[in-house]
């Protein structure tokens, strides 16, 4: 069997993976059969052992590839397409890629004919559905209007707003959780300050800019949560943009983006002072700087500074 999870949601595609996991556990009695590999790293030959291998002890084994579409050669991902019909059924073999994988490849095309599920970012409505479900998986109770100015707080973050939850119910045990503990136990100003830094660098002030980036990393926020909160807020801005391009009213732009309407309000001013070109030169920036943290050519710290200096060079 292949199994293909696929997309930028990495928080939905992690529990995706340990509810697989920890099913195919208590299924077969263990993890002796199951096997994580690298896809970046990953060789055909490991590829091969690694599906051919015969399950031990039980019928079957799964094998997780994550990451296999970056840094691989051409020649591997078509080798791996031409033998995806050679894969016993006593492997369940799971494709993960954390982000778009280009859909022109030969292998993301043949992936395709298996059992596939795409996890995409949630709109900020979907965000308030998640928190009300979360909330319910650990038999906690939430007010409506507190998921929502819960999920305007952690700005877009899955993996922060869950953790948020867990502090809330633990909290509150079977208590409902209103909007006054949400301003009591929640700190709004990580996504606050991320706002901040966008809006500074939009009207050109680069040392405010880095001044909130600075309190950012002294509160002790992880410097790739802080790359991904400008990220997000980016993104917002690349959504109000479009829609701005139909309609200037900001109830039908939320309505239309998704984005709550606080954020619509906050943003609207700083679609307008940025050019497509301005968002454009931003991602590049921000993918450049993402790609040096995570290979360790640029410490987090000063990764994110140079980043903020790029971007203080964007003429809107």
């Amino acid at each position: 069997m292949v199994l293909f999870f696929y997309g930028p949601n990495t928080f939905l595609i992690s529990r995706k993976l340990k509810e697989l996991k920890n099913k195919y556990i208590g299924t077969v009695g263990g993890d002796l059969n199951i096997t994580s590999l690298v896809g970046e790293q990953l060789t055909f030959e490991d590829f091969v052992r690694s599906t051919q291998a015969v399950p031990l002890l039980s019928s079957s084994r799964l094998v997780i590839i994550e990451g296999l579409f970056k840094n691989q050669s051409k020649e591997t991902l078509n080798r791996i397409k031409a033998f995806l019909p050679k894969i016993p059924e006593s492997s369940v073999v799971v494709f993960v890629e954390y982000n778009e994988p280009d859909k022109r490849l030969g292998l993301f095309k043949a992936l395709l004919g298996y059992k596939i599920q795409r996890f995409p970012e949630l709109s900020f409505e979907d965000q308030v559905g998640f928190a009300k479900e979360e909330v319910r998986r650990r038999s906690g109770k939430i007010e409506a209007s507190a998921a929502r100015m819960l999920a305007s707080y952690v700005g877009g973050d899955l993996w922060r707003l869950s953790s948020e939850i867990e502090k809330l119910t633990s909290c509150k045990g079977t208590d409902s959780i209103s909007e006054k503990d949400i301003q009591e136990l929640v700190y709004e100003s990580v996504s606050a300050n991320a706002f901040l830094l966008i809006d500074h660098l939009a009207r050109h002030r680069g040392k405010e800019a880095l001044g909130e980036l600075i309190n950012l990393i002294r509160i002790g926020e992880p410097p790739l949560r802080i790359l991904s909160l400008i990220n997000y807020q980016l993104r917002a801005v690349a959504q109000i943009k479009d829609a701005q391009e139909k309609t200037n009213n900001n109830f039908a732009i939320s309505q239309a983006t998704g984005l709550a309407p606080f954020q619509v309000a906050k943003l609207a001013s700083v679609s307008r002072k940025l050019s497509w070109e301005d968002l454009s030169i931003a991602y590049e920036a921000v993918v450049l700087i993402d790609e040096k943290i995570k290979t360790g050519k640029i410490e987090p710290d000063e990764g994110l500074k140079d980043l903020v200096m790029r971007l203080g060079l964007v003429q809107g």
